[in-house]
């Protein structure tokens, strides 16, 4: 049995390799995520008192709006936490590893 010659790879004459090789984006940093996630939060709760203020001062608001702003807030509220305590059990537990 005899094995047929392994033709030349054509095609790649020319290419230079520092051409070729495009930069990677830099990922968004844990300190923007955290950041832009507290802005959210924050944002959320401000709409919800703007809202509770409209309904106060006779504004157009309806009391509907109202409490899907405020239980968005509060789930915003309550996601954040769970975050930061897993974030604390992460820290607290690599304090715990021996080296």
């Amino acid at each position: 049995m005899t094995l047929p010659p392994i033709s030349t790879v054509t095609g790649t004459a020319g290419v230079n390799a520092a051409q070729s090789v495009v930069p990677a984006q830099p990922a968004e940093g844990f300190a923007n995520s955290i950041s832009s996630a507290l802005e959210a939060v924050s944002d959320a709760e401000f709409a919800a008192d703007a809202i509770a203020e409209s309904i106060a001062t006779g504004g157009e608001a309806s009391v509907q709006e109202l409490m899907t702003s405020m239980t968005k807030a509060q789930l915003s509220v309550d996601l954040l936490v769970q975050v930061r305590n897993r974030a604390v059990e992460a820290y607290q537990e690599i304090m715990r590893m021996q080296i």
